[in-house]
């Protein structure tokens, strides 16, 4: 969709979305009808200047009067307290702050985009209008293969032990590891994907310039150096209760997988679970002691067949479609001391070499006879620069 700039380069469309971030809260998908069915600008332009009757005939014309009756009843009623809830947030003074901060530090990604996560059309009316993020862009483009991971903020040694574990074969895996920013698992996971240099995004439930917990901001900056900060709500927006709960939807949405590692009986990751069972995700769950409460829910999401029991990253990885069970187990007693180390030093992402036996701790002239073999035996493949670990298969 073509516009011409405004406000600093965005487009009226990129406008509109953004506007629309801060008119409607998070899922409202009355929203989503309206712009579904009158187009972005069209939808707020109506909202702003047209009366009920105009807006209802222009949804007669565009034939989806019947699809918003089926799911809102009547429209007219809904109209008219959608109007009293958006009129007084259209703020274009607010917006143009919004958009500024973009141009210190930011962007704004809205559905026309390339970049734009294609997962979110799950949600249907219910998807965000526009992302707002900071950090590294291009990280979008890792969400085509993600595992969301959540799970309780006060995790044990356990629960801790267990999502590095995870987190970090994933990430050798190839998966990007989405998750809330919070404390416990959240933060677990996202610190344990950078450990081993992989790429992390972070859903918020308030503006990009009021990141919570204020205790993880240092983490925060890390993840913007390689990976993604993103909310669907404007700046300025804080995070409230219905806004996490909400929040939940996009990071069950964004992951191949939904892993609940530890979960009480009322945690806020059941809901994550719950968002994930709506859209037909897989779900997973870590068992944990019958005796912990912290295991309480994740057991019961097991007991009752919502989440599938998985305890190594391989099952994980098989929910998400790239299973590994034909994999066979290839005795290196015939490597030399040289190639076990360079083998452990390599994983499924392609690294250099210098990166390699670094890791290693090879001289370059050790690195190249290790390699070498290696190479040649099919233990690990060349790509771009990058040397990665091959998986051994059979039929």
């Amino acid at each position: 969709m073509t516009a011409e700039p405004a406000n600093g380069g965005h487009s009226a469309y990129e406008v509109a979305c953004a506007t629309w971030s801060s008119i409607t809260e998070p899922g409202d998908e009355f929203g989503g009808y309206l712009r579904h069915t009158l187009g972005v600008e069209e939808a707020l332009r109506a909202i702003r200047d047209d009366s009920l009757d105009e807006i209802y005939r222009a949804l007669q014309t565009r034939g989806s009067l019947d699809e918003g009756v089926d799911r809102f009843g009547d429209l007219r009623d809904v109209l008219s307290d959608s109007k009293e809830r958006y009129l007084p947030r259209i703020d274009l003074k607010k917006i143009d702050l919004g958009l500024s901060l973009l141009q210190r530090s930011g962007w704004l990604v809205t559905p026309d985009h390339s970049d734009w996560p294609t997962a979110l059309g799950d949600l249907g009316w219910g998807a965000p209008a526009a992302l707002w993020g900071i950090g590294n862009r291009s990280a979008l483009a890792s969400l085509g293969r993600a595992i969301s991971i959540v799970g309780s903020r006060g995790a044990s040694t356990y629960g801790e032990w267990v999502t590095l574990e995870f987190a970090a074969e994933l990430v050798n895996r190839g998966f990007a590891v989405v998750s809330g920013g919070a404390y416990g698992i959240d933060g677990i996971a996202h610190r344990a994907a950078l450990r081993v240099e992989g790429t992390t995004v972070a859903v918020m439930a308030g503006g990009i310039d009021r990141l919570y917990p204020s205790g993880h901001q240092s983490m925060f900056a890390e993840i913007c150096k390689t990976g993604a900060i993103i909310s669907e709500l404007s700046p300025g927006a804080s995070p409230t209760k219905w806004r996490f709960l909400q929040r939940n939807r996009l990071i069950a949405a964004l992951g191949n997988v939904t892993l609940v590692v530890e979960a009480g009986s009322r945690s806020g990751s059941i809901n994550t679970a719950n968002h994930a069972l709506a859209l037909g995700r897989p779900i997973a769950a870590i068992p944990g002691p019958v005796t912990a409460s912290s295991s309480a829910g994740t057991n019961r999401l097991i007991a009752e067949g919502t989440a599938q029991l998985v305890v190594t990253p391989s099952d994980l990885a098989a929910l998400a479609g790239d299973s590994d069970y034909l994999s066979i187990p290839t005795d290196d007693d015939d490597l030399g001391d040289l190639e076990k180390r360079a083998l452990d030093a390599i994983s499924l992402k392609p690294a250099s070499a210098a990166e390699i036996a670094q890791r290693a701790g090879l001289t370059s002239q050790e690195l190249a006879m290790a390699m070498g073999q290696l190479l040649l035996i099919g233990r690990v493949s060349q790509k771009e620069g990058g040397y990665f670990k091959v998986k051994q298969t059979t039929i």
